[in-house]
């Protein structure tokens, strides 16, 4: 059950229009476990019901397919493939408190169809040299009902090296990106239909640390190529230029057996799937996940547990004519949990949520200013409460001797404090 203040994220000079709903979620997981491979399939349907806007309910969904597999001891490769469909406004719930950023937003009853499918493989050439190899595509389609779709489709490909010293790990990453941007108004309106076209290759180098057991900081940065190709069929006499922009970021991450906390700044260029348009991102986020210690001692199997997030961000639009700048949002986002475990595979929840997004002028032409607080009651049933070989959430190192990572067929090392992990050999006890 959940209730809002700002159902369609109306701007400030619109009308706010309140609600309360309720969101039923059932779903399944297949898991499959091999000396070396794991499987995951799953599928969730999402029935949405208003109790003032909508007289019937809305049937929504996904499906997914993770894998990994083990060709060689040396060798490691994972595979993805994710279709799914829902509202805009809704999407954040999918995740847990923790995992949500602070980013752009459409307003509006918007409609979102995606699907992405990735490919990556890592190959260890010896003991201190490590090489990554990787392929992604995917696709998005918005309708805010109103006469505006977005359409965006990527295909990407990386090569990535890393050299692994005692406590550093220093690498290079090359990409490249080809896009296709699609923007459809209706007649009359101040923003014009648009398709763009682009091929934007990005090269960055890294350095990750390990401070001791528990923290640990990385940064890096690099450059990315905004290269129009192309003829966009809605303008097709128009001339577009190219664009370079530096991106970079750093963080520092505390990681324990039973929690984690994560502080965030990064500069990046990347696609707004929700916009269909590249935007540069300023964004600082700090992301906590942490068991509460007051109806129990344990840590590693805890009754009670915390979630949580902070972000702020400032985003501008890259121009596709120009390849300059134009346009500047400024947005904020709040998500705090609390989740209670009394027994294997149940859990109870409570959630608040806020986000707040603000613009200029330009800005405004694109996206209305607006903000809406949402509160969530949420019950989770889980039967049998623990897959064997489930793959865990997290895949990608934040620590240099990647020790925050599950090595294959064993429990997570960073656990999901509100996900149940079942007894260990210690009890639950750290």
């Amino acid at each position: 059950m959940a209730t809002t203040d700002n159902l369609f994220a109306a701007g400030s000079g619109g009308e706010r229009e309140a609600d309360i709903f309720a969101t039923i979620r059932p779903g399944v997981l297949y898991a499959y476990d091999a000396p070396q491979m794991i499987h995951d399939f799953s599928a969730e349907a999402e029935i949405v019901q208003y109790l003032l806007h909508r007289d019937k309910p809305l049937l929504m969904g996904r499906a997914g397919w993770k894998s990994l597999f083990l060709p060689s001891p040396r060798t490691q490769l994972t595979m993805t493939i994710n279709a799914g469909k829902g509202l805009l406004s809704l999407l954040s719930a999918r995740s847990s408190a923790d995992q949500t950023t602070a980013g752009v937003m459409p307003s509006g009853d918007v409609n979102v169809e995606q699907a992405d499918a990735a490919q990556s493989l890592a190959w260890v050439a010896n003991k201190h040299t490590r090489i990554q190899q990787g392929v992604l595509g995917r696709y998005s389609f918005t309708d805010d009902g109103a006469g505006t779709h977005g359409e965006t489709r990527e295909v990407a490909t990386n090569l990535g090296v890393e050299r692994m010293f005692r406590k550093d790990t220093v690498g290079i990453d090359l990409s490249v990106s080809y896009l296709r941007l699609e923007r459809i108004t209706p007649p009359g309106a101040e923003v014009v239909s648009r398709q763009d076209h682009q091929l934007n290759p990005r090269g960055t180098l890294s350095w990750r640390h390990d401070i001791d057991r528990q923290w640990s900081t990385s940064a890096d940065g690099g450059v990315v190529f905004v290269n129009p190709v192309g003829t966009d069929r809605f303008n097709p006499e128009a001339e577009r230029h190219s664009g370079r922009f530096a991106v970079a970021g750093a963080q520092v991450m505390y990681n324990k057996l039973w929690g984690r906390a994560l502080l965030a700044a990064r500069r990046d260029v990347a696609p707004n799937l929700f916009l269909a348009q590249n935007t540069i991102d300023d964004t600082a986020n700090l992301q906590v996940a942490m068991p509460l210690p007051w109806l129990d001692a344990t840590k590693r199997n805890p009754k009670l547990a915390a979630a949580g997030s902070i972000g702020v961000g400032h985003s501008q639009l890259i121009n596709a004519e120009t390849g300059a700048t134009e346009g500047d949002f400024k947005v904020a986002h709040l998500d705090l949990s609390v989740g209670w475990t009394p027994k294997p595979g149940v859990t109870y929840g409570f959630r608040y949520e806020l986000v707040y997004q603000t613009g200029d002028s330009v800005a405004q032409m694109e996206l209305p200013s607006y903000y809406r607080n949402t509160v969530y009651f949420t019950f989770q049933l889980r039967y049998p409460d623990r897959v064997v070989g489930e793959l865990p959430k997290q895949r990608k190192g934040m620590r240099s001797d990647r020790k925050d990572l599950m090595p294959m067929g064993s429990e997570p090392v960073v656990i999901d404090v509100l996900d149940d992990p079942g007894d260990d050999a210690n009890g639950g006890r750290e």
